[in-house]
């Protein structure tokens, strides 16, 4: 038994107990360097954003197995880890993948789902735990999580290569779990960053090595597709970015321009980026733009009502670092100063996040951009609670190719 274990029943009545919090009809309105505008709630940023998930009130914690998607009941799935508070000060892999599910467009959530295939993995002797960082929903209705797995406590975030599962019925079972790429190892497929669903296919973007410090620590990022919804996974490229470039960012344009960033430690103000238009068989010439309030561990929207946005730590180092930062652009190139949407005093590994477009599949309902982030809640800034903030184009500017 590993330490900082805790009981299934413990934690389902402790997160059953966080009400659920109706978004607030306040709102603040914000306008790019461009015509479009957009509304954030809660307003009066930066602030604390709507309670998710409370980890503090056991101790717990949960930085990194962030993911959305939407399914096409309209149901939203949102998962998130529960590890232990203790282990790397909470900023650790120890412990599992859980998930909740809203039925009304994320005014209110369930009680949470535990993913057993995580949980068994925790449990277990095979690998040290197993956490989802991406979910999506393929064109048939399937949903489709992937979910990388740790090696080992001794050697934080340390990995081998990813698993998928499937689930028919929105969330409530899933699958077995299956090699994305069978009989590959770490140097070829190993974390995975980013996802989309664009027509008929699943896009995925990982970034091979195992963290080790050695020449196997981080290698050029890598794309694999489905193209059968989820049912199997191929590797579709290698992108152009120098190694030891890391996290990633993806998102595709109306015209089905696949855009990817990478980050760079050295500099944040600056994140490169590649283009594929030819559904992610080769890559431009990588380039760089610039971000004011800089960005580490980036995550990129979809486009929405003319905009897209791009959310994560307003870098490591330097002036007003690791706080959550969102910045907006009409080309997904070119991004305006950024605002703060959380912003504190006890700050450390915080401000990890997520996104996923909501109302994609109701032309009745206007599609809003929720936003997900770990938010660290005791004095060291490293054990967090899960909190969530709504962006919303004005209905002056909202997209009309839906």
């Amino acid at each position: 038994m590993r330490t900082c274990f805790t009981l299934v029943i413990t934690l389902l009545a402790v997160a059953a107990a966080i009400p659920t919090v109706a978004i607030s009809a306040a709102e603040q309105t914000r306008k790019t360097n461009a015509s479009p505008q957009f509304t954030i709630t809660p307003s009066d940023i930066p602030n604390a954003g709507i309670p998710f998930v409370d980890h503090q009130s056991e101790g717990r914690s949960g930085h990194g197995g962030q993911a959305i998607t939407e399914c096409t009941n309209g149901d939203i799935i949102a998962f998130y880890s529960n590890v232990c508070g203790e282990t790397y000060g909470g900023h650790g892999t120890a412990g599992w993948s859980e998930y909740r599910i809203s039925s009304d467009g994320g005014s209110s959530w369930s009680e949470p789902y535990i993913l057993q295939y995580s949980k068994q993995v925790w449990e277990g002797d095979e690998f040290y735990s197993a956490l989802v960082d991406e979910v999506l929903t393929a064109p048939n209705g399937t949903v489709v999580a992937i979910a990388g797995r740790y090696t080992g406590e001794d050697r934080q975030w340390a990995r081998t290569t990813p698993v998928y599962l499937r689930s028919y019925d929105h969330g409530r079972t899933w699958t077995e779990a299956q090699e994305v790429d069978p009989g590959a190892d770490v140097r070829k497929v190993a974390r995975e960053h980013a996802s989309l669903v664009h027509q008929n296919t699943l896009f995925v973007l990982f970034n091979p090595g195992d963290r080790d410090g050695s020449d196997r620590h981080m290698l050029p990022h890598c794309l694999y597709v489905s193209t059968d919804n989820g049912e199997s996974f191929s590797r579709r490229s290698v992108l152009p970015f120098d190694p030891r470039r890391w996290y990633g960012a993806m998102t595709v344009t109306p015209e089905g321009h696949l855009i990817v960033y990478s980050y760079l430690e050295q500099d944040e103000h600056h994140p490169h980026y590649t283009i594929s238009r030819d559904n992610g068989h080769t890559w431009s010439e990588v380039q760089t733009t610039f971000l004011a309030k800089r960005i580490r561990n980036p995550q990129l929207s979809r486009q929405i009502g003319g905009l897209y946005f791009l959310h994560g730590r307003s870098g490591h180092t330097g002036d007003d670092p690791r706080h959550l930062v969102l910045y907006s652009s009409t080309d997904a190139i070119n991004w305006d100063e950024g605002v703060f949407l959380n912003k504190g005093s006890t700050r450390d590994l915080d401000s990890y996040s997520t996104n996923e477009i909501v109302g994609k599949y109701d032309p009745d309902v206007p599609e809003r951009l929720l936003i997900q982030s770990s938010i660290a809640y005791d004095d060291r800034g490293r054990r967090v609670n899960l909190h969530h903030w709504w962006v919303q184009p004005t209905p002056s500017h909202e997209c009309p190719n839906r």
